[in-house]
């Protein structure tokens, strides 16, 4: 399984000079440019991953759980292209705990 990485994540790597060669989405690198000067592949949302979404979203609307919009979408991407999401944000746990095959690591 692939891994997608998250904006805390690049962040981290950016400052350590560790090398990195994976994926992340043009979400992240918005939030934080210098990231497309890693080796990354950066993925943009579709339809389906925009579908995902809202369906999350309504999730975490009936359990009172609410979470940024765009790490929904993050996640929607994450979980479309059967990749693991990496990331410090311990919010994403809500997202896995409605949809359960969302792999996701928090670090």
């Amino acid at each position: 399984m692939e891994t997608l990485y998250d904006t805390s994540i690049l962040i981290e790597f950016y400052k350590l000079k560790k090398p990195i060669k994976s994926y992340t989405t043009i979400f992240n690198i918005i939030e934080f440019p210098k990231a497309l000067k890693m080796d990354l592949t950066v993925l943009y949302p579709s339809k389906d991953d925009y579908k995902l979404a809202v369906l999350i979203s309504k999730e975490l609307v009936k359990l009172g759980s609410p979470v940024p919009a765009v790490d929904i979408v993050i996640s929607a991407i994450a979980i479309n292209n059967d990749m693991k999401l990496l990331t410090k944000d311990k919010h994403f746990i809500k997202i896995k705990n409605v949809i359960e095959e969302f792999a996701v690591e928090i670090v």
